[in-house]
């Protein structure tokens, strides 16, 4: 998948990607190109767990693997900053049910 964020006026919402598409403990690898963007992660049943903050600069490369979507949420937070575009590709093995 590519996403193009093309300022910060662009973002992603909190949201956890769906196990029935990607199968259980899913491997997710991101990999980032152009602007630094702050990637988040909030625990979804514990309040008290401190978010995660990782910023995301050209080529990093970012895995979410094992329990990751069934107990976190991540997003990519609009800002006020005027910042240039990014680009993100994501990588997924999707399970097709036949």
């Amino acid at each position: 998948m590519l996403n193009l964020y093309r300022n910060g006026k662009d973002g992603v919402s909190w949201h956890s990607d769906r196990e029935q598409n990607f199968g259980k403990d899913a491997i997710i690898a991101s990999v980032s190109f152009g602007e630094t963007r702050m990637f988040r992660l909030r625990n979804k049943f514990n309040k008290d767990i401190p978010q995660v903050e990782i910023p995301l600069h050209h080529g990093s490369l970012l895995l979410m693997a094992g329990t990751t979507q069934s107990f976190w949420q991540h997003q990519v937070p609009k800002t006020a900053k005027d910042i240039l575009p990014r680009i993100n590709l994501t990588f997924r093995q999707i399970h097709r049910q036949l």
